[in-house]
Order: structure tokens, then sequence, then C-alpha cells
């Protein structure tokens, strides 16, 4: 069956040119994203020797020793870590479409080879055949193109600053193999399904229908459905109440999941809700509107392959870009919310402010209040391990005048020696109440077993860990990176003029005093910037990708309708109606696309928004417009232009021998 295999795709280059096309991009993806990774792993992230550390022993008695200044790598990681994972997503998706529906368009084939003595097992055996010939040739072209591409991906990654240092190409060998197991594995994957159907195939059966004409829903693809649909409702119910940690996973992999089912139940009820979009055609272009109201009706398996990759990339798309959005969005307004300071002080030279300024700060008669938190690195040990955790020495009361801080378990008071503070998060994240211990490490100082007094809910306003006055590691005492300053009297209705003069007074060559709303206003744009680059490096190559799989689903498509725009030339149909139709039957499964992936999206964002708290109001929702407008219509040019063009040949090929050719 081998030397079927090759001749099969010898004989149908261009039915399988989509997916050849398909899986060597899909490899280059993973593979540059593997690569990228491991030269992340390939940095030193300890600074090395004289640098202070500190030795934990967790709840097992094991002993861990952490260096402070270790790079942080974890973030850069995460987002190589998630395209890598888009990436699959994507190529898994679109394989597996790719696949099924190629053996339906070539039921008719299999049918033969079965009326000539092939049994199930040897077609089965010629349809992994062909899926191997076409795989491995693809993975190693995915392969060279990673390989060409990964040392311009890291320079250009280098460019983005999203890595604490410059990264350089690490060794390509392993990388590059686990990209082409991947894409190897996939490709067998996505063709199982469908050589099992291929094996089921009845001679009498397949000679007698038409290509597209067979069953779609069998039980398999129907069980996956129903399973992927009610993983995906169980995943966006439990959300809105596991909390901000827990609801970004699951607000994500559950939009993915009522993708998969959408598209593995495509066949029930996409033809019908063509029918009904296409009802207004029929009046605006009888016969054009009609021809592709009845394709769409009687080619299921066709319509499920051309909606859905469009559906899967604008879901996937449409479900991080919000996600990640709406998360900066609710943090920023959750800052504003809590912020009642009215002034903002920053260093203007250097990071941090020293005592003295701070003590001018609050030496001033129009100030009410002065709170600066100095961030501190200290290292805590848990059941089973230790790690790092911002922490910082602050009074909490002072932090309350200047901040809306909700006490949520304990009192509001000065810290003594041995009594720590925690965020809510912590508290809830560690299982570290009021009463309980918490024993960290200063690097370069000691080892503190502390009682929590208080747990407080202060959003980004309250760091993990509250410490006293004197906590300090090796060398000086840690000072504040800024002050949020509140005023009092008639001082807060004339934020400006005290804030010139606070900037007189201090020094405005040792201070830079701004209101607190165009600080937050700063932020927020500085942060919007970074989001938008994670987001491109997430969602930019996928889009690409999928961009290519919707030409390359056409393209297979087009290649066997030659028999149909022929028979519709004799039967009369003009040659701009037979157009009209492409136009109009790839219009209306691109914007059912759109549409089923606006639905997906709108229940994973609602799921997700439930979760997320913003002090006195409700979290607002951030929707990527322009980047999903663009993808969208990057979607529906691709299949108007590729439908177009392919019908545009069809055309110039339709005859009357073409009815009785060989496809």
């Amino acid at each position: 069956m081998w030397r079927i295999s090759l001749c099969s795709v010898r004989h149908y280059w261009a039915l399988f040119a989509g997916t050849f096309v398909a899986l060597a991009l899909g490899v280059a993806l993973i593979g540059v994203s593997a690569s990228a990774l491991a030269a992340t792993w390939a940095v030193p992230t300890s600074p090395g020797a004289g640098s202070p550390s500190v030795t934990l022993k967790d709840g097992t008695g094991a002993a861990h020793t952490l260096t402070s200044g270790d790079l942080d790598l974890g973030g850069v990681q995460s987002v190589l870590a998630m395209a890598g994972v888009v990436s699959a997503f994507v190529t898994v998706f679109v394989i597996t479409g790719t696949c099924a529906f190629g053996i339906a368009l070539r039921r008719r084939d299999m049918g033969l080879l079965r009326l000539v003595g092939a049994g199930g097992p040897q077609v089965r055996r010629m349809v992994l055949g062909e899926s191997l010939a076409v795989a491995v040739p693809a993975a190693l072209v995915g392969c060279a193109a990673a390989a060409a591409a990964a040392p311009e991906t890291t320079r250009a990654l280098n460019g983005t600053g999203l890595a604490p240092v410059d990264l350089r190409p690490g060794p390509l060998l392993w990388p590059l193999v686990f990209a082409a197991g991947c894409g190897l594995f996939m490709a067998v994957l996505g063709t199982l399904a469908a050589s099992k159907r291929a094996a089921r195939a009845r001679p009498t059966e397949a000679l007698r229908e038409a290509d597209l004409d067979a069953r779609t829903m069998t039980v398999g693809r129907g069980v996956m459905g129903a399973l992927s649909l009610l993983t995906g409702g169980v995943m966006l119910a439990v959300a809105p109440g596991a909390g901000t940690e827990a609801a970004t996973p699951l607000a994500l992999f559950g939009t993915m999941a009522l993708a998969v089912a959408a598209t593995l139940l495509g066949p029930v009820y996409l033809p019908p809700l063509l029918r009904l979009m296409a009802l207004p055609l029929r009046w605006v272009d009888p016969v054009a509107g009609r021809l592709a109201a009845e394709s769409a009706r009687t080619s299921r398996r066709r319509t499920a392959s051309l909606v859905g990759p469009v559906l899967a990339i604008l879901a996937i798309v449409g479900a991080f870009t919000t996600v990640l959005s709406t998360t900066g969005a609710a943090t920023q307004a959750d800052d504003r919310a809590r912020t009642v300071a009215q002034l903002v002080v920053e260093p203007a030279h250097g990071d941090t402010l020293s005592a003295d300024e701070v003590a001018a700060l609050r030496a001033d008669p129009k100030v009410a209040a002065v709170s600066a938190p100095a961030a501190l690195e200290v290292a805590v040990a848990g059941p089973d391990s230790v790690w790092k955790e911002q922490a910082a020495v602050a009074d909490p009361a002072t932090l309350a005048r200047t901040h809306r801080i909700t006490v949520a378990e304990g009192s509001l008071g000065p810290l003594r020696p041995g009594t720590v503070a925690v965020s809510r998060e912590f508290a809830d994240w560690y299982g570290r109440h009021t009463g309980s211990t918490v024993t960290y490490g200063l690097f370069g100082g000691r080892t503190v077993k502390a009682r929590v007094v208080a747990v407080l809910d202060g959003g980004s306003a309250v760091p993990s860990l509250l410490l006293p006055p004197g906590s300090r590691g090796a060398g000086a005492a840690p000072a504040p990176s800024r002050a949020d300053v509140l005023l009092g009297g008639q001082a807060a209705g004339s934020v400006r003029a005290v804030a010139a003069e606070l900037t007189a007074r201090v020094g405005a060559d040792r201070v830079r005093v701004v209101p607190s709303r165009q600080w937050l206003g700063r932020t927020a744009t500085d942060q919007d910037r970074l989001n938008r680059l994670v987001l491109g490096v997430l969602t930019v190559p996928a889009s690409l990708y999928a961009l290519i799989a919707v030409a390359g689903t056409l393209v297979m498509s087009y290649s066997r309708r030659g028999r149909e725009i022929a028979g519709m030339r004799m039967l009369g149909v003009g040659v701009g109606q037979v157009r009209r139709m492409a136009l109009w039957e790839t219009l209306s499964t691109s914007v059912l696309g759109v549409l089923i992936a606006a639905g997906v999206v709108a229940l994973g964002a609602r799921a997700y928004r439930g979760a997320l708290t913003v002090f006195g109001g409700q979290a607002p929702l951030s929707v990527e417009w322009g980047m999903l407008a663009a993808l969208t219509a990057a979607c529906v040019l691709v299949g108007v232009v590729v439908s177009l063009a392919a019908t545009g040949r069809l055309l110039r090929q339709a005859n009357v021998t073409m009815v009785t050719s060989r496809q």
C-alpha cells in the first residue's frame, strides 16, 4: 500500500498541498518557540559569588539556598511557552480538519479501492502512508525554516524588552527534534480518525454517493463534540468563583474547548444557519444565492471545514486578547478606585527617595499623610518549597490613609518586631491567616519567624508581605521608590499648586511631584504598550498561520469542484453567476465563523470578568477591537481572493469533456 500512497500523493498534489503547507508552517512555529525557550534556559540566572543569599528549611526539613539578584526569566518563558501552545493548538485544529476534509473529498476513490478487493485495514494503511508521505518532508521543511528564523527571532525578542537580559541563540538540535516529532505526531493523530472512516467505506455505498453526501456526524465526532461542549461549559461555569489566578486558565481553555465543540458539531447546525443567512441573497441574487445556499446544505463537510479555521483563530486570538486586556483594565480601575492620595512623588534622579526627602514631605503643613513603602525581596518557606516573594517595609495604618484598604482579618495598626501583615491574595493562596506563622529570610540577613496580625485587601497597593520597620537585608535599610501624598483641608482642592510648592520645598533637582491621576495614566499607558507587545508575540504568528490554513482549505475544496462547476455551465448558469455563487458562499461561511467565534469569546469573557474584583464596582471589559477587526478582515479577504481565483481557473477549464474526465 506504500506505493499506492505515494502515487496518490503525486496524483492529488493540489489536495495534499494544503496539508503540506499547514504542517510545515506549524512545525516551523513550534520550532521557533522551542528554540527561543531554549535560549532562555541557557541564560545563567544566578549572579554568581558575592551576592547576598539566604538559606531556609521548608516544612519537610530540606534546606534551600536562594540568592538575591537572580534573573527572573519566568515572564518571557511563560509568554514563549504560551505562544508554543497556541501554535500547537491551531496546528492540530487545522491538520485534523484538513485530513478529514481530504478523505471526505476522496470517498469515491475509497469505494473504488474497496470494489477492486482492498480490505479495510489496507485502506487505512494507505491513508496513514499518505499522511507520512506528506508529513515527513513537511517536517523537514518546517525544521529548515525554523533553523533559519530562530536567530532572527531571538534578536527580535531582545528588541522587545520582554527579557531582562539579551538572549543568545542556543543549540537548535533538540528544539528542532521536538518540533519535528510534534509535527509527525499531529499528522498521524489527524489522520487516525479519517483513516477509520475511510476503512469503513462500502464499495456500493461509496459508488452511489456524491463526494460529500456521506454521513458526516459519526459517533466518534458527536461524542468528542459533546465532551468538548460539556468541558468548556463546566470550565466557564466554575471560572467566576475560582478567583483571579485560577480563572485565567479556566477561561482560556474553556473558550478553546467551546471552539473545538463548535467545529466538531458544525455539520449539524452550520447548514441550517447558512441557509437562513442566505435568504436575503435569494431575493437580491436569486440564482447565485440559491446555488450558494444549496451548496452549503448538501456539502456539510466542506461547509464545516471552511468555517473551522476562521472560527478557530478568531476564538483563540479573541480569548487571549480579551483576557489579557481585561486583566490590565481591571487592575487599572482598581488602582484608581483605591487611591486616595492626590500626589505621587518620585525621585528626579536615581531609583529611590532618601529619608530626608520623605521627612520633608511629612513636615509640610498641607500634607495629611505620606505612605512610602520600601520594597524588599524576601525568601518565604512553605510546606514543600522555598520561593521568592515581594515584600515592603511600611506602616499599614499610614498606607490605609492614602489608599482604600479593607481589613479582611485582624486589626490595623503599627507592626512590631516578630509580626507581619499579608495581602488577601497571599493568605488565600498559601493559607496564611491571622495567627499563622510565616517564616521568611532576608537576603544577607537573618531568618525571621513572624506572626500574621492582619490580612489586608488593597489590590496592588498592598504587597504580599508588609514587614515592620527595621527589617533589612545586607547593606543599608531599603528605601522607597515613590511616595503617595494625601493632602489635608483646603489644600486638597488645589492639587497642582501644592505639587509645585512641594517641588520647590524639597528641590526640583531631587524629586518630581505629579498628580496621582496623571501618574496612574502614565503607568496604564506603559502597561498597555507591554500588553500589546505580549499579544503580538502570542497571536501574530498563529494568525498568519491560520490565514494560510484558510487559503489551503479553500484550495483543497475547489480542487474537487471541477465537475460541479462544469455541470452548472452545461445547465446554463452564467460565468458571473458562478463567480457570485463562490463569493456569497465564501462570505457566508466567513461571516458565520466570525459570529460563532464572537459568541464563544463573549461567553469566556463574561465568565472571566466575573472572577475579577474592582474596589467599589464591576471590572471593566476590554476588547482589542482593532486587532480583532484586522484579523477578521484578513480572513474574509483571503477567503474571497482565493475562492474567486480558484473559481476563475475552473471556469476556464469548464467544458463538456470535464464532466466525464478523471479528477
